[in-house]
């Protein structure tokens, strides 16, 4: 029997305690309380790998604290150099927010290696291939995401855009964003991506509207979907002052609304 078992059944707190208190004051949004009982599994087991990756995914995800998140990755994988999830969740921010695509490649390579059966990571290399103009890479990658894991919505929304962008397949992106959107009714990208497919290449302005209306409830932040639908109805639907309304809404939002596009 483990330290650590022997420990659970002594009533002893252990680690992996505080850690489920910090994921409970997580989810709460107890944002201290977490952090402390983050701190506290740290602290009584200075060389816990789970510890500071748990504590990492907090800070990056919540307090929005790059550089903590990053500091205990790096000391996760220090203490588990096979530890696949934390060089995943590095190479997420390493890609998102540090825009270093080699380290986050590197690191989402080596989870990959680590454990093969990761869909999420297969995505988020998928997206970085995107970027980099790899379409048969990316694609290859978000089909192994989906072999993985059949009900990965994200996997599909994603795909679908490489089939609509990229490969010119408009059937094939219409149906993976319908099984995006079948498989996570709240994932306002995919709306959004279907709106847009809809808008420009199946010229459906009614389909388009829904999807656009559907995209903005679920996500009333969405500046680009304000700003599409503000040239639906302006173009298509003949809506003047609702399509100055949503481009106001979408200039609100986001300022380089309009230079980015």
């Amino acid at each position: 029997m483990s330290d650590r078992s022997s420990e659970r059944k002594r009533g002893v707190i252990t680690p992996d305690s505080y850690i489920a208190i910090g994921n409970r004051q997580s989810q709460i949004g107890n944002e201290r309380g977490a952090l402390a009982a983050y701190d506290r599994a740290v602290g009584i087991a200075p060389g816990y790998a789970r510890a500071y990756n748990y504590r990492g995914s907090f800070k990056y995800a919540k307090l929005r604290d790059i550089q903590g998140a990053i500091a205990d990755f790096d000391s996760a994988v220090r203490y588990d150099p096979d530890y696949a999830v934390a060089y995943a969740n590095r190479g997420l921010l390493r890609y998102q927010q540090l825009a270093d695509i080699p380290g986050a490649l590197a690191d989402l390579n080596l989870a990959i290696l680590l454990n093969p059966r990761d869909a999420s990571v297969y995505n988020t290399r998928g997206l970085i291939k995107y970027e980099l103009g790899d379409v048969e890479y990316a694609l290859a990658d978000y089909d192994l995401a989906i072999c993985i894991d059949p009900t990965f919505a994200a996997a599909y929304n994603c795909r679908g855009l490489l089939k609509n962008v990229k490969l010119m397949d408009i059937h094939g992106a219409l149906a993976d964003y319908d099984r995006a959107i079948e498989l996570d009714p709240h994932l306002s990208e995919a709306f959004y991506n279907r709106g847009t497919l809809k808008h420009k290449e199946l010229g459906d302005p009614i389909g388009a509207l829904a999807d656009y209306d559907r995209a903005i409830e679920i996500d009333p932040h969405l500046a680009a979907a304000y700003f599409v639908r503000s040239l639906l109805k302006r173009n298509l639907l003949d809506d003047v002052l609702g399509a100055a309304h949503d481009r106001h809404r979408a200039i609100a939002i986001d300022p380089n609304i309009v230079v980015d596009r």
